[in-house]
């Protein structure tokens, strides 16, 4: 059930992201007059969809096993 919550949260999220950028491609394609409430609010939902997106992608790393080893503790000119 959680994660069905997750998927419809994300979904919902994704769909705002895309409308916004629909609005303020609009918006800009218009020549950039002032922005009324739907860019502005058009602004907030991009920035959170990418935030979102930023922290939650494919590309995050979820556990140790993605990450670099630590580097060794001797010094490297030791070894020469």
């Amino acid at each position: 059930m959680k994660r069905a919550l997750w998927f419809a949260l994300a979904f919902a999220l994704l769909v705002a992201g895309v409308e916004s950028l629909k609005v303020l491609v609009a918006w800009w394609q218009a020549g950039r007059p002032a922005p009324g409430l739907a860019e502005l609010l058009s602004f907030a939902v991009f920035g959170v969809a990418a935030l979102a997106w930023w922290r939650h992608s494919v590309f995050t790393c979820r556990n140790k096993a993605c990450l670099l080893p630590d580097e060794d503790k001797t010094d490297a000119r030791e070894t020469r």
